[in-house]
């Protein structure tokens, strides 16, 4: 057996020459028939990958596409053995035509198939491409935001009291255009898991609602704030009386005697902390006795309701009128004060100090009874130069009054009051 197989191996050593031209000539005659007789074949290719994106004129008018039915197609290929043969799907590209996409809505497009290396020579034969595609419009709007504390608790006898707000105050949401215009509100929920006792601003979350009032969960838009705060104001609220204080009346004048009523005897304020407990009532303000007239007392004065600040009116009284119901048993009267009536106290040592004024006329207010009986003697004027920086010259300087007895029952009355001094210094003697 042996012995064959050396005889097969010399011969083929013998003649290698002709086995080499054998298969040269076999492979030539292979490739003419491939070429000659069958040039072409076909050859399906898949898992070719589908793109899809917006148009120039998409963009401009945030067009969007959420959805694409096509992600990979198939394609038949036709050419040269030698030329596809080695074709993959990377070596082409698919993409949507676009070009008819001018609105939102659903979409049939066409897929374009076209190969990535011009060199490779083939034809796709598998016809048209399609694919269905969803385009919504993005928009943008303003809403504004309303603030919700209906989850806030209050400690006991604190309330809320005045505006709750909301920061920001509005909002520009962005999304689906139908989404985003069947939002109704944004609410800012005020987020705080203690009791408050007094004013705050709250952290707080957005919550949208639809037009009909529902609660929309996790809509798919985007909001250009993210934090958002609530200012709760939380006051304590308490009924205090008012009262008001008469000033600038002389000792011996009898302020028991002088009936007055005010048109509120309460009112109810809240403070923004339990200061207000410290108060037993609430002093509107003051009026000076030397600036009542009888039209005063007549018609009543008006004040303006102050409040301490960070201090709120509940009752939204913006005044209390004093009345005072004896007016009509009051008179006025002027009276003539001669220079003698005048004195003037506190000089400086250094300087001569005498009146110019030779008499004035002084409104006197009171019962009428007590008034008629008056003269001018019972005014004494006096000119107090304490504190006063006198110059050489003339000098007007302001005039305060004094009834005469205790217990007057009127009082000097008007604007303020002066006379004219007349100032010299005085000569150094040694």
């Amino acid at each position: 057996m042996s012995m064959f197989f050396k005889k097969v191996a010399k011969g083929l050593l013998q003649n290698i020459k002709t086995v080499i031209q054998a298969i040269i000539f076999s492979v030539i005659i292979w490739l003419f028939i491939s070429i000659q007789i069958f040039p072409d074949v076909s050859l399906h290719i898949s898992g070719i990958k589908v793109s899809c994106a917006p148009t120039a004129f998409m963009n401009t008018e945030n067009l969007k596409i959420v959805s694409v039915d096509t992600g990979e197609i198939t394609v038949q290929v036709r050419g040269k053995r030698y030329s596809i043969s080695s074709l993959t799907a990377d070596d082409f590209e698919a993409y949507c035509d676009l070009s008819s996409v001018y609105e939102s809505g659903e979409h049939v497009v066409d897929v374009v198939v076209k190969s990535k290396d011009e060199t490779k020579e083939c034809d796709i034969v598998s016809g048209v491409h399609s694919a269905k595609i969803k385009v919504v419009k993005i928009i943008s709007r303003e809403i504004e935001v309303i603030p919700n504390i209906s989850d806030i608790e209050l400690v006991e006898d604190m309330q809320i009291e005045g505006d709750v707000s909301a920061f920001p105050s509005s909002v520009v949401i962005t999304g689906e255009e139908k989404l985003v215009n069947s939002i109704g509100r944004v609410e800012a929920m005020a987020e705080y898991d203690g009791i408050l006792d007094q004013t705050a601003d709250v952290p707080a979350g957005l919550v949208y609602y639809s037009n009909s009032g529902s609660k929309i969960i996790k809509p798919n838009v985007t909001a250009s704030e993210d934090n958002f705060s609530v200012n709760v104001p939380v006051y304590k609220v308490k009924t205090l009386p008012v009262r008001v204080m008469f000033t600038d009346y002389p000792s011996n004048f009898n302020i028991e005697k002088l009936r007055y009523n005010m048109s509120i005897s309460e009112i109810t304020i809240a403070s923004p902390d339990n200061s207000i407990d410290n108060r037993e009532a609430i002093d509107i303000g003051e009026i000076s006795l030397s600036s009542l007239t009888l039209k005063d007392l007549q018609g009543g004065v008006a004040l303006p309701v102050k409040l301490p600040e960070g201090y709120k009116n509940i009752s939204g009284n913006k005044t209390v009128t004093v009345s005072f119901p004896e007016s009509e048993s009051y008179g006025q009267l002027g009276f003539t004060l001669a220079l003698d009536n005048i004195s003037i106290i506190n000089a400086p040592g250094n300087y001569n100090v005498r009146a110019l004024t030779n008499e004035m006329v002084v409104n006197v207010v009171g019962l009428s009874s007590y008034i008629q009986a008056m003269t001018s003697s019972d005014i004494s004027a006096t000119v107090n130069l304490l504190g006063t920086e006198l110059t050489e010259g003339t000098k007007s300087v302001s005039v305060t009054f004094r009834l005469k007895g205790g217990n007057v029952s009127a009082w000097v009355t008007g604007e303020e009051y002066k006379v004219e001094i007349y100032v010299t210094p005085k000569e150094i003697t040694e």
